[in-house]
This record gives C-alpha cells, structure tokens and sequence, in this order.
C-alpha cells in the first residue's frame, strides 16, 4: 500500500469516528434535556416539527461541518 492510500485511509477513519461520536454525543444530550429519543423517521401523526427542525440542524448542520473540518484539517496536515 502506498502512503497515498494510507493517508486517505486515516482521513476517512478519522472523519467516521468523528461523525459517529458527535451524533452519540448529540443524542445523549438530547435525551437528557428532552427525555426522550430523538426525531426519528415514523409515520406518527403527532410530530413535533419544532423538534424534528431542532435535530436536523444539530445533525445536519454541525456534525456535518465537523466531520468536514476534521477531513480538512487532516488533509493539510498530512499533505495528501
């Protein structure tokens, strides 16, 4: 394997823990100030949009821009 491939590698892995851990993060602390389960996708009549707009930003928004941060940063730092 060359160093390329290696890089891209722990750019990726390191990109995938960093999403992953925000979004447990994210519902940790959401099931702490709601007590209950985040939005999830169902077909319940009784939605919350507040909350569902809530956790699509939390989601979408700032994990996303982490994970895209890390992949920068990491790029840089690594010259790939």
């Amino acid at each position: 394997m060359n160093d390329e491939t290696v890089k891209k590698i722990v750019i990726t892995s390191a990109t995938v823990i960093v999403g992953y851990t925000l979004r447990q993060l994210a519902q940790k602390k959401w099931k702490d100030v709601y007590d209950e389960e985040p939005p999830a996708s169902h077909t319940s009549e009784e939605i919350n949009w507040k909350k569902v707009i809530i956790w699509s930003l939390i989601t979408g928004t700032v994990i996303s821009t982490a994970e895209l941060a890390t992949k920068r940063y990491l790029t840089l730092k690594l010259d790939v």
